[in-house]
């Protein structure tokens, strides 16, 4: 559970203060590595929030990268079994 809480808080930095080829990479890396990682649907959504390049004010709720986190998200539920998580 720790390890799970610091790779949160280490891909929240990340997108804080990190550039958006080095923390997308690192969001589904999380996703991959820890099981059933529904907070990176979350962290995606912040993504969104934080750096929005669109031109209304009104956030999307589904942007491209959420939606790309979501089917990440479902694609790994049915092989997770077959993986094995050394995390």
């Amino acid at each position: 559970m720790t390890r799970r809480l610091i790779g949160f808080v280490l891909i929240l930095v990340s997108i804080l203060i990190l550039p958006y080829w080095i923390y997308i990479p690192v969001l589904f890396v999380g996703i991959v590595l820890f099981p059933f990682f529904w907070e990176g649907i979350i962290l995606a959504f912040f993504i969104n929030i934080i750096h929005n390049v669109g031109t209304s004010f009104s956030v999307s709720l589904i942007s491209p990268l959420t939606l790309a986190v979501l089917v990440a998200l479902i694609v790994l539920l049915p092989i997770r079994e077959s993986l094995r998580s050394y995390v």
